[in-house]
Order: structure tokens, then sequence, then C-alpha cells
């Protein structure tokens, strides 16, 4: 599964867990982030959400690492 995470209006927080590494999104920049593919009846990760505050969590069930690009296309370090 693939998302995209959008800063629309001001600046958001991607925070990815459990490593803890935080990216800062500017208005109108995005992070795309993929989670390995999960076994039926699986979760393959997680999306929490606040005001400013996005979580993304890889569960201890999964598959595999989660990977993550940035607006230019480049992958950035998640875990």
């Amino acid at each position: 599964m693939r998302i995209r995470i959008a800063a629309f209006v001001g600046p958001v927080t991607v925070q990815f867990e459990p490593s803890g590494m935080e990216y800062e999104l500017s208005e109108g920049e995005h992070l795309d982030v993929e989670f390995p593919p999960a076994p039926d009846g699986e979760v393959g990760g997680h999306i929490d959400h606040s005001p400013g505050m996005v979580t993304v969590s890889e569960p201890l069930t999964s598959p595999g690492m989660s990977r993550a690009w940035n607006a230019a296309g480049e992958e950035i370090s998640v875990f």
C-alpha cells in the first residue's frame, strides 16, 4: 500500500515510529509512504493524525520495512 501525506494548509510534521524520525513538510510539500505487503487479515501499517502532525507506525508483526520518498522522489530514512 502506498499513501501520500501532504501539507495543504501550513506546515505538517511527519513522524515515523518506532524510530522517532521526523520530517517537517512546508505548505505544498508531500511525502509518499509505502508499506510492505501484509498477509491477508493483517495490518501493514498505521497512520495517526492530529493538527499539524501525522505519525506513521509500523506494527510489530510487519513483514518488512516501510519506505518513504520526498517530493523530489528521493528515498528518505524512516526507520
